[in-house]
C-alpha cells in the first residue's frame, strides 16, 4: 500500500512539474495565440524554466511534506488534475500563468500521541515560503555577482512565489500562518516583501 502511495505522489508532482514548465515557458516566450508565440522561444525557455521550478515548486513541497513528516503527519503531494489544466491552458490563450497544481495533502492532522496541532498547522504552513525565500536569497545573492539572468529569474520567481503563498486568502498559506501564529506570519511576510521589492529595483 505505501509503495502504491509513493508511486503516486511521484507521478502526480512529475505531472504537476511538467505541466508548470510547459505554462510558464509559454508564458515567458509570447503573449498567447492572440498576442503571438514564438515557440522557439518557448523550446528554448524549457530547461531555464525546468530549472527554478525544481526549486521553486518541488522544493516548496517537499518542504512541506517533509516538515509534516518529522512532525509525526501523514503527508503526500497530490495534484489538482481538475486545475492543473489552466497552467497550459491560459498561456496559451493569454499569455498569463494561473497556477493550482496541487498541494501537499495531511492526514491525519494529529500525530499519534498528541502534538500541538495549531504549532505544527504554523509550521507545514510557514515551511513552504520559507523555502522559496530562502532560494530568493540566495539566488539573489548568485545574480548580483555573476550579473546572470538566469540567476536573476531564479530569484524573482521564488521571492514572487513565497511572497504570494503568504498571503492571507484560503487556501493560501498565509491563511494558516495569520490563524496560528499573527506575528511571526508579519514578520515573514515582510522579509518576503523586503526581497520583492529588492529584486523589483
Amino acid at each position: 500500500m505505501y509503495h502504491e502511495l509513493r508511486k503516486r505522489e511521484l507521478v502526480d508532482l512529475a505531472v504537476a512539474f511538467a505541466t508548470l514548465t510547459v505554462g510558464f515557458s509559454i508564458a515567458i516566450a509570447g503573449g498567447g495565440i492572440v498576442g503571438g508565440i514564438n515557440w522557439r522561444r518557448v523550446l528554448e525557455a524549457v530547461p531555464i524554466v525546468a530549472f527554478v521550478l525544481l526549486f521553486a515548486f518541488v522544493g516548496h513541497e517537499m518542504a512541506h511534506r517533509q516538515v509534516a513528516r518529522r512532525l509525526g503527519y501523514i503527508a503526500m503531494f497530490q495534484a489538482d488534475y481538475n486545475l492543473l489544466p489552466l497552467a497550459v491552458i491560459l498561456p496559451l490563450l493569454f499569455g498569463v500563468v494561473f497556477a493550482a497544481p496541487g498541494a501537499v495533502v495531511v492526514l491525519p492532522f494529529r500525530p499519534p500521541g498528541g502534538g500541538n496541532e495549531r504549532r505544527d498547522l504554523f509550521y507545514i504552513a510557514a515551511a513552504g515560503p520559507i523555502t522559496n525565500i530562502a532560494f530568493g536569497a540566495a539566488g539573489l545573492a548568485i545574480a548580483t555577482y555573476t550579473n546572470s539572468p538566469i540567476w536573476w529569474f531564479f530569484a524573482y520567481t521564488n521571492a514572487w512565489l513565497a511572497f504570494f503563498n503568504l498571503l492571507p486568502i484560503p487556501p493560501l498559506d498565509g491563511n494558516k500562518m495569520l490563524r496560528t501564529n499573527l506575528p511571526m506570519w508579519l514578520a515573514i511576510t515582510a522579509v518576503a516583501g523586503l526581497l520583492v521589492a529588492k529584486l523589483w529595483q
